[in-house]
């Protein structure tokens, strides 16, 4: 590609991050794109996989954010989104938890106008109870629900998992947590003989086993299941943004062979090899060697100096990338 020294285009960078430390998406790819900006044309974008995070992404740039004191609820355009506060409290047995926490959460966000997409987080949810919490609260507003795209967010890596049966969630979570073939066996039971009562077919779907059996709550409502990543890279119109990219840089909280970079990371990954576009990641930690990120479709990841805040350690690192990047055009 001809320098842009010569008069040809500037290049064109898309800085598209997930949350770094307390920064939103948002912000953090705000901060990526003030190092690259006088050297290319810029253009951002936040993406999140649950929880507060993509309640902020969600209700960016122009919508709103309540923080409830067991979640949160965001509103933009037509779309509600609703998701609950972690329970930070070992449960007594994780085979009984209930999701009528959750549940009643969504029922107080739909007592006002109903949207035209409804966005329930279960990401952060440690329910197992295949959601009979939850359908009981909404169950009773379902009308509401007529022609509302129902959208559920489950973890990555969940969008195949199966409720019932030996590679259902009770049997792999009861395996996972040594819990006694006899428990298991009957928790298996009860959810079986409520989840066949209400929807049958939504009980042997692929995703029903999604975050403890929630995600049969939400095929059960009608709804459709996808990960944070791709449910606001679709609403971010994210495709349309790689069409024109040279370059993509990410942030996140931790590059490790462990996390390596979470589902953020993962799903630009993905996204960025169909459109041939290289992906570059910054972190404030990074642990994975360059075999390795090359592995994940990671042209090359770069540590991100936190001690002047992270907000300026963005924008530095986003300098230096962009001297070395922007004289390659």
């Amino acid at each position: 590609m001809t320098p842009a020294a010569s008069g040809a285009r500037r290049p064109r960078v898309l800085l598209a991050s997930g949350p770094v430390g307390a920064l939103s998406p948002l912000q953090a790819s705000v901060a990526l794109a003030r190092g690259f900006a006088d050297g290319a044309d810029v253009a951002v974008i936040g993406l999140a996989e649950g929880g507060r995070a993509l309640g902020e992404v969600l209700a960016e740039p122009d919508g709103d954010l309540e923080v409830l004191h067991a979640g949160w609820l965001a509103r933009r355009d037509g779309l509600l989104a609703v998701g609950a506060e972690p329970d930070l409290e070992p449960p007594y047995d994780p085979l009984e938890v209930s999701s009528s926490p959750l549940g009643r959460l969504v029922a107080y966000a739909l007592q006002e106008q109903p949207p035209t997409r409804l966005v329930i987080d279960l990401t952060t949810s440690n329910a197992h109870d295949a959601g009979r919490g939850l359908l009981h609260h909404v169950g009773e507003l379902r009308p509401r629900l007529q022609g509302v795209d129902v959208i559920g967010v489950v973890p990555s890596g969940q969008q195949h998992d199966r409720l019932l049966g030996l590679r259902g969630v009770t049997s792999r979570r009861g395996r996972e947590l040594g819990i006694a073939l006899r428990h298991v066996m009957a928790v298996e039971g009860t959810l079986e003989r409520f989840a066949l009562e209400v929807d049958a077919v939504a009980a042997k779907a692929e995703g029903a086993g999604a975050s403890g059996g929630l995600g049969f709550a939400i095929l059960a409502l009608g709804g459709r299941l996808v990960t944070g990543a791709a449910l606001t890279a679709e609403l971010g119109d994210l495709d349309r943004a790689l069409g024109s990219a040279d370059l993509v840089v990410t942030g996140c909280d931790s590059f490790d062979f462990g996390s390596r970079g979470g589902g953020v990371v993962a799903e630009l990954a993905t996204r960025c090899e169909a459109f041939e576009v290289p992906l570059v990641v910054v972190s404030p930690v990074v642990g994975m060697s360059g075999r390795e990120m090359r592995t994940l479709g990671i042209e090359s990841a770069h540590p991100v100096p936190v001690d002047e805040g992270v907000a300026d350690g963005l924008t530095a690192t986003g300098r230096r990338l962009a001297a070395g990047w922007t004289s390659r055009w």
